[in-house]
């Protein structure tokens, strides 16, 4: 029977820990005003992360970890458009031989706390869990109880930062200061000038990943931009 509601009535890391801790095995879709985000569940372990994001994708995760080329990626992504059965991209680049199971692990846990970063950052989150049988994931790719609900923590600390206020500096800057900006640094400062004052609207309103936003932050931040 699927369960379904906001994100408001149950919050995302109670509704997580009660899946995990009932070795439930589905999927969880996760929907904000701009993205949808899947949870793949096997016996209560993160099996796999899908979303509407390519940035937020296993093979992209993979290439900024610096763990896979352009080329390697394509080929892998080639013979998973030909596969019976759509196979998981990380189980044919371990295949392949351009990972290891613990780089597969690694980059699904980027993945994983990317996108609860964004649904905690996001309001009027919704969720929907339905029951699906057991994907078969290898055990060496999963994430268990214990690293998973330490990524949990953390992306709940994170979108905390993300909906602290960021205020500008009270007095006039330094016009030499504005014209030594670095361009995601004045796309930022521009943004906060226009209203958006946390990291989460910043971010909405530059395009920018968070990283991005963040650094260009504190670096406004250090020439005593913002405050």
């Amino acid at each position: 029977m699927p369960i379904y509601g906001d994100l408001s009535d149950l919050p995302l890391h109670l509704l997580l820990n009660a899946l995990m801790r009932a070795g439930k095995t589905g999927r969880l879709t996760l929907r904000t005003r701009v993205e949808e985000i899947a949870l793949l569940l096997d016996r209560g372990r993160v099996a796999a992360v899908v979303s509407s994001d390519a940035q937020l994708r296993l093979g992209q995760m993979l290439l900024q970890l610096g763990d896979i080329t352009e080329e390697q990626l394509e080929q892998a992504l080639a013979l998973q458009a030909v596969s019976p059965g759509q196979r998981r991209l990380g189980e044919l680049l371990v295949e392949l031989g351009f990972v290891t199971h613990q780089q597969v692990k690694r980059a699904l846990a980027n993945q994983f706390e990317a996108v609860l970063v964004r649904v905690l950052s996001a309001p009027d989150a919704s969720f929907a869990f339905v029951s699906e049988p057991e994907f078969g994931t290898a055990d060496e790719t999963v994430l268990e109880d214990a690293p998973a609900t330490k990524l949990i923590l953390n992306a709940i600390r994170r979108a905390d930062e993300f909906a602290a206020p960021i205020e500008l500096a009270t007095l006039a800057p330094d016009p030499s200061v504005l014209d030594r900006l670095a361009p995601e640094e004045r796309e930022v400062l521009l943004a906060l000038l226009e209203g958006n004052r946390t990291l989460s609207r910043i971010a909405q309103a530059t395009g920018f990943a968070a990283g991005v936003v963040r650094e260009a932050v504190e670096r406004l931040r250090s020439r005593g931009l913002v405050r």
